[in-house]
């Protein structure tokens, strides 16, 4: 126990600082957080008109009043899921001041670990009570839609865990990159591009060709949003529960390792620039 307490002690500070970051910069956060919302809605009336359009009332599965649960739950799962790690190490790289990082007497990857817990802390907090809050609310009115299930939102936060550590140490495998490449702002767009187009973010994976939709599945970034989405809206039977929950263990398992073998190779090419 004293043990535990000790680690707990050494990285607080870090999430404090996470902390004191974000709200330092409160006007940043809220305009970020304004445009992602701005997006829901887009893509809301995006998906209003392909359903207005089309003769049939169900599209692969969904309603219209199923998508709507499906749009602003993606969104939330996204907020709560991504890391800014590939960022957050490339600009270090870049301006020298991971350096500073690297001096201290303790695990790396844990340091923006618990930096990133803090920044989650401050914005999980604003956005959960209402977005979820306001769902749930929803369901309660329209059970026909998509019934309330306590066991699907207890298993929804579990993944959606899973999906934010998936998707941590995915980002800081490819944040790696740049103690060779030395500058990942272009890849990182890319990167992001890609991870929405694969995760169910843009397009759940259900409307891709079967094939694919079927492929993509087993792949890690449909762990980050898609697997939560449908695990709160009951879409997967018991065994299809289990898959996809050990599916996403199988990843978190597989990243944490890849980014011990990635550092053991990628730091002995650092070169502190800038600082």
């Amino acid at each position: 126990m004293q043990i535990k307490n000790y680690y707990f002690r050494k990285y607080l500070p870090f999430t404090q600082a996470g902390i004191q970051s974000l709200l330092s910069y409160r006007l940043d956060f809220f305009l970020y957080r304004i445009g992602d919302v701005l997006t829901a809605f887009v893509t809301y009336f995006v998906w209003r008109a392909v359903f207005l359009s089309s003769s049939h009332p169900q599209l692969n599965g969904f309603t219209i009043n199923q998508m709507v649960i499906y749009i602003f739950l993606s969104f939330l799962t996204t907020e709560l899921s991504s890391s800014d790690g590939t960022w957050t190490i490339g600009e270090e790289v870049k301006d020298g001041s991971i350096a500073m990082r690297l001096l201290k007497p303790i695990n790396f990857n844990a340091t923006y670990l618990f930096e990133e817990i803090g920044h989650k802390i401050v914005s999980a907090g604003m956005i959960i009570p209402p977005l979820l809050g306001g769902m749930i609310v929803y369901q309660f009115f329209n059970p026909n839609v998509v019934p309330f299930n306590l066991e699907n939102l207890v298993l929804f936060l579990f993944s959606a865990l899973l999906a934010y550590l998936i998707n941590f140490y995915f980002n800081v495998c490819y944040g790696f990159s740049a103690f060779v490449f030395k500058n990942l702002w272009g890849s990182n767009h890319m990167k992001n591009a890609i991870m929405a187009f694969m995760s169910g973010t843009l397009i759940p994976l259900a409307f891709y060709p079967q094939l694919l939709g079927k492929i993509l599945q087993f792949f890690p970034f449909a762990s980050l949003v898609y697997t939560p989405v449908m695990i709160y809206m009951g879409k997967y039977d018991i065994n299809q529960l289990y898959l996809v929950i050990f599916l996403q263990l199988f990843w978190l398992i597989f990243f944490i390792f890849l980014s011990k073998f990635i550092w053991h190779f990628t730091i002995k090419h650092l070169i502190i620039q800038g600082g």
